[in-house]
This record gives C-alpha cells, structure tokens and sequence, in this order.
C-alpha cells in the first residue's frame, strides 16, 4: 500500500509543472474579468447618482419658484447637459449625450417623474424634440 501511495505522489509531482502554467492563466483570466465587470459596475453607479443629483436639483428648483395660480402645473426643467455636467464633476466621467438621456429617462421613470409636466433638451432629428 505504501508503495502505490508513494507511485501516486509521484505521478502526481511530474504531472503538476504540466498543469500549474493552464491553471495561473485561468486565474489571471478570472481576476481581469472580475476586475472589468467591478469598474463597468462602479461607473454605472457613478452615472446613476450624477443623474439622481441632476433631477434632484430640477426638482428643488420647481418647488422654488414662485407660482401664481396653485393649480398650474410645476414644471420641472432638467437636461440632459445637467446630466452630463454632474457626471464631469462629481466623478470626472466622460458620457455621450445618448447614455446621459437613456439614463434621465429610465431614471426618471424609476422615480416616477415622467408622468409630471417634463422638459427636457434633448432631441432626436427625425422625430423632433423629445
């Protein structure tokens, strides 16, 4: 029994400098990957707080505004350069003015202000303003 121990830690031996490089690269293939999927997280993060700030700050500027009629609407102003502008500031990211507005519009749908009276800058060329 000893014998066949000892024959198995030695085939074992041989086979390991033949498996050791295989394994190193499946390891340095799942820590680049892992590291890629952390920054893309982090910076999308990132984007979702530059657009939160934005519409909050739209927001805080409707209630500021001086009203006339109570029942008038408030209409809140936020654009996509707000956005753009926060994430340049505040995080040092650079986005397309079409990641800022998919971001403004799927967040503001997340906050439900896109059943509120909204004016945004953003246009698309075929169909007019948006």
């Amino acid at each position: 029994m000893p014998t066949a121990l000892l024959a198995t830690a030695v085939i074992c031996a041989a086979l390991l400098p033949a498996v050791l490089p295989h394994v190193r690269h499946r390891i340095q293939e799942y820590r680049d990957e892992h590291a890629r999927r952390t920054a893309a997280e982090h910076r999308r993060r990132q984007l979702v707080h530059a657009t939160d700030w934005a519409i909050t700050m739209a927001i805080e500027k409707c209630w500021e505004r001086t009203v006339d009629d109570w029942r008038a609407p408030r209409i809140m102003l936020v654009s996509v350069a707000d956005v753009v502008r926060r994430a340049e500031d505040d995080f040092n990211l650079q986005i397309s003015r079409e990641e800022a507005h998919a971001l403004l519009m799927d967040r503001l749908a997340f906050r439900g202000h896109l059943q509120t009276t909204l004016v945004t800058d953003d246009h698309d060329q075929q169909e007019g303003t948006t």
